[in-house]
């Protein structure tokens, strides 16, 4: 991918992301069971794009986030997020994180309405960044939690070790 086009990027994702109104909820759908709910960049750019629509949405009081299959969130795709952007200019990858950051924490922290994630199954990496940004976050007794960028040698996102910490 040498040239950045967001549009498109989104549009490829765009089943990978599912929202259904029910009597003022909004359930938000991560949709990607077979890579256990991995985010790409589309998925990201996508995730950004329909929490900002929902915000101003009036028929939508609370927004659910949740997982489809066996998990949340597993965090970003590592073929499909970090490789996907090795060939990008600085300036391209740097609008790329702001996106996924805007999305997993920013939006969703200051968020206008009640948010809630509702954790089925495994929450690892990247995935613990909006669960920890919701207003409330309810686990299911089979939920698995990780902070899996250690075996990479990454630090954990500054926010998810404060919020663990307490």
């Amino acid at each position: 991918m040498s040239q950045l086009d967001l549009q498109k990027l989104a549009y490829e994702a765009r089943d990978h992301v599912v929202v259904e109104h029910e009597d003022g909820i909004a359930w938000l759908r991560i949709n990607r069971p077979e890579k256990r709910n991995a985010i790409s960049v589309g998925m990201a750019i996508r995730l950004r794009d329909v929490l900002a629509e929902l915000e101003v949405d009036d028929s939508c009081g609370v927004v659910v986030i949740t997982g489809t299959g066996d998990s949340f969130h597993s965090g970003m795709d590592l073929k499909g997020y970090f490789r996907a952007t090795d060939g990008l200019s600085h300036e391209a990858r740097r609008q790329i994180s702001e996106i996924n950051n805007d999305w997993q924490w920013r939006r969703i922290i200051s968020y206008m309405k009640p948010t809630i994630a509702m954790v089925n199954g495994y929450c690892f990496g990247g995935g613990l960044n909006p669960a920890c940004a919701c207003d409330l976050a309810v686990a299911a007794d089979t939920a698995i939690f990780g902070v899996s960028e250690i075996n990479w040698g990454i630090i954990p996102a500054g926010n998810v070790l404060k919020l663990l910490e307490s």
